[in-house]
């Protein structure tokens, strides 16, 4: 088995069981550090199992900063898969998005899905570029919601439709670009991406995307 098709399936596996744990309450990610925590707890319990020679190992690391081309300020990631084995290193960088309907407290609802939206896809952009770093490999983006309105939301104002996350969205590539709160407002994809796998189970909804850059 390729180092890649193993962290493929530890991340394919660690997923479903998050997604399983969350949508029966076990776990109850509140935002996005509480999603990180519990989702590097799966990964760092079964990526032991997948360490197959004495000489290899795999870490799960945490806030790993990293700096993007054209840009002075360093990006920190989420979560870095790291596989060492002979003396060679591979890292697998992912990205979370946590946007839950309701404040902690249960009082009221959260606001600013626009800007959640921007930011999914400033993530899809991160680790495009995190894939072409040195001794770096693909890039996973992970999201969950229990509020309707990134699934199914409707999303047809300028600003929403650049940044829509809507399940009817397919194709989406090139540069989206509209002024939105205090953010620069221009993402760049270099890849091609859909958003209609988004994953009902119970009340909430779960998407994974990889970065596909064009070759």
């Amino acid at each position: 088995m390729g180092t890649e098709q193993k962290i493929r399936q530890i991340i394919d596996i660690s997923w479903a069981s998050f997604k399983n744990k969350v949508a029966s309450g076990l776990f109850n990610p509140e935002n996005e550090k509480m999603m990180q925590l519990q989702f590097a707890q799966v990964l760092t319990t079964l990526s032991s199992i997948y360490e197959y020679r004495q000489n290899e190992s795999i870490k799960i690391l945490l806030e790993v900063p990293a700096y993007i081309k054209g840009q002075q300020n360093k990006r920190i990631i989420d979560i870095v898969i790291q596989h060492s084995e002979n003396g060679i290193i591979k890292y697998f960088p992912i990205e979370l998005k946590c946007f839950r309907l309701l404040t902690r407290d249960g009082q009221g609802k959260r606001g600013a899905q626009n800007l959640g939206m921007y930011d999914y896809w400033t993530d899809i952009e991160n680790i495009e570029q995190y894939s072409i770093l040195e001794n770096y490999s693909f890039g996973t983006q992970l999201t969950l919601t229990d509020d309707p309105y990134y699934v199914t939301g409707n999303h047809s104002g300028k600003q929403t439709s650049v940044y829509s996350t809507s399940s009817t969205r397919k194709y989406v590539t090139g540069i989206l670009e509209h002024s939105i709160a205090n953010r620069i407002g221009r993402i760049e994809l270099n890849g091609n991406y859909s958003m209609d796998n988004w994953e009902q189970i119970e009340i909430f909804n779960f998407i994974r995307q990889e970065n596909n850059i064009k070759t």
